[in-house]
C-alpha cells in the first residue's frame, strides 16, 4: 500500500513539475531575445518527457506486475503437479504472451497510427497466445526459466545491434524521418550513447570486487543493504568517467553528425565549404578544434579527480 501510495504520489509530483516546466519554457521564449532556444528547448525537454511518460510509467507497471507474476505463478506450479500444472503453466504462458504482444502493437500503432491497428495489436496477440497456449503442455512445468540470462542475453544483443551502426548512418535516417536539423542529430547521438554506455556499464557490474559484498553479508545484511553499501560505491566512479568520456567523444560526434543533416555548427561548416566561403569555413574549424581541445581538458582533469 505504501509502495502504491508513493508512485501516485511521485507520479503526481512529476506531472505537476512538467506543467510548471512547460509555462516556465513558453514564458522563456519571448524574454531571452538571441537565447529563445533555451526556452524553446525546454518546452520541447517537458513536452517530450509528457509524451513518452505514459508508456513509461505503463513499462514500469508491466515489469512490476511480470516480476510478481512470475514469482506467484512459480510458487503456484511448485504446489500441484501433472496435467493441472501443465494447465496453469500453458493458461498463464498464454496470456502474458498475448498481453506482451498487444501492447507491443499498441505502442507501434501509437507511433504510426496504423489504419487497421487490429493487424498489429488484436490478431497478432492472439496467435502468439494460441501458439503458447499449444507449447505450454509441451514444456516441463516445474523446470526453472532463467529468465535472468535470457533477458541479459536479449538485451546486450540489442545494445550491440544498435552499437554496431556509426552515428552518421543513424542521423541519415533520422533525418529522414524528422527532418534535417538538431533534433535528427540528438536522436542518432543518443541512441548510439546509450548503446555505448549499457555495455560499459553492464561490464562494470560484472567485474566488481566480491570482497566487499561478502563482507556485508556476514554482517546479515539484506539484498537491498548489499546493493546500496557493496555494489553502488563499487561503480559510481566508473560511471562517472564513462559518462563524461562519451560526452567528450559526443562533442566531436556532433561536428560529424552535421554533415549527414544533422544540424548544428557541422551543417554550417558543410554548407560555407560547399559555396566555397573558406575563410568562414576556417574560422568555424579553429573554433571546433578549440571547443574541443577545451572540453578535452576539463572532462580529463574531473576524470582524474573521481578516479
Amino acid at each position: 500500500t505504501r509502495l502504491i501510495l508513493s508512485s501516485l504520489l511521485a507520479f503526481f509530483a512529476i506531472g505537476i513539475i512538467a506543467n510548471l516546466g512547460m509555462t516556465f519554457g513558453n514564458w522563456l521564449e519571448g524574454q531571452l531575445g538571441s537565447f529563445d532556444f533555451v526556452g524553446r528547448f525546454l518546452s520541447l525537454t517537458v513536452e517530450a518527457s509528457q509524451v513518452l511518460s505514459p508508456g513509461i510509467v505503463g513499462l514500469l507497471i508491466g515489469l512490476v506486475s511480470m516480476s510478481f507474476g512470475s514469482r506467484y505463478g512459480q510458487e503456484a506450479v511448485l504446489r500441484i503437479s501433472g496435467m493441472p500444472a501443465r494447465i496453469l503453466t500453458a493458461v498463464t504462458s498464454a496470456i502474458g504472451t498475448g498481453v506482451l504482444i498487444y501492447g507491443l502493437g499498441s505502442g507501434l500503432n501509437w507511433l504510426y497510427q496504423y489504419d487497421e491497428p487490429e493487424l498489429w495489436t488484436t490478431y497478432p496477440a492472439i496467435i502468439a497466445a494460441v501458439i503458447m497456449l499449444v507449447a505450454g503442455f509441451f514444456i516441463d512445468a516445474k523446470r526453472p526459466f532463467p529468465i535472468g540470462a535470457v533477458t541479459y542475453t536479449l538485451t546486450r544483443s540489442l545494445l550491440n545491434i544498435i552499437r554496431s551502426i556509426e552515428p552518421l548512418i543513424y542521423v541519415i535516417v533520422f533525418a529522414v524521418w524528422v527532418g534535417i536539423g538538431p533534433f535528427a542529430g540528438i536522436l542518432a547521438l543518443t541512441g548510439h550513447t546509450i548503446a555505448a554506455l549499457g555495455k560499459l556499464f553492464s561490464e562494470q557490474v560484472e567485474n566488481i570486487s566480491e570482497g566487499p559484498l561478502e563482507a556485508i553479508t556476514a554482517t546479515g545484511a539484506n539484498r537491498l543493504q548489499t546493493i546500496v553499501f557493496g555494489v553502488i560505491p563499487q561503480i559510481v566512479p566508473p560511471y562517472i568517467a564513462f559518462t563524461l568520456y562519451r560526452w567528450d567523444i559526443n562533442v566531436r560526434f556532433s561536428t560529424v553528425i552535421g554533415f549527414g543533416g544533422g544540424g548544428g555548427i557541422g551543417f554550417v561548416l558543410v554548407q560555407n565549404i560547399n559555396l566555397l566561403q573558406y575563410r568562414q569555413a576556417s574560422v568555424m574549424m579553429i573554433a571546433i578544434a578549440i571547443v574541443v581541445m577545451s572540453l578535452d581538458y576539463i572532462s580529463s582533469r574531473i576524470r582524474t579527480r573521481i578516479i
